[in-house]
């Protein structure tokens, strides 16, 4: 039989230390706002510069921050497209040449010279 270890998530840790929210986090870290909101739900793992800030910012011992996953999660399971059973549009024909000519041939021809 295997044991299965999981890790820590970043959000428990954070919860044992008080803080309860990205808010707080954000505040009290000096990260960016989308930084710890994917930090917090887990789509950034916890890298060595992110640990050393938690840890001297926060006060949260390296030993507690070494336990949480460094990997990020996997993404969120898509829902698999469901076929329409709309019938599809007929292809479009061509539209006609709204300059006469045929196509490519352009003739240019200077405005007529006024006689005075």
């Amino acid at each position: 039989m295997h044991a299965k270890f999981t890790g820590m998530t970043l959000q428990t840790l954070l919860r044992q230390h008080g803080i309860t929210t990205i808010k707080e986090l954000m505040h009290r870290t000096g990260l960016s706002r989308q930084y710890c909101w994917n930090l917090w739900h887990g789509y950034d793992g916890v890298g060595k510069e992110t640990m050393r800030r938690l840890h001297t910012s926060l006060g949260i011992p390296l030993e507690s921050l070494l336990q949480v996953d460094p990997v990020p999660a996997a993404k969120r399971p898509r829902k698999p497209r469901q076929p329409t059973n709309r019938p599809r549009a007929p292809a479009k024909k061509p539209r006609p040449n709204r300059f006469g000519g045929e196509d490519g041939a352009i003739t240019i021809t200077p405005p007529p010279e006024d006689d005075v």
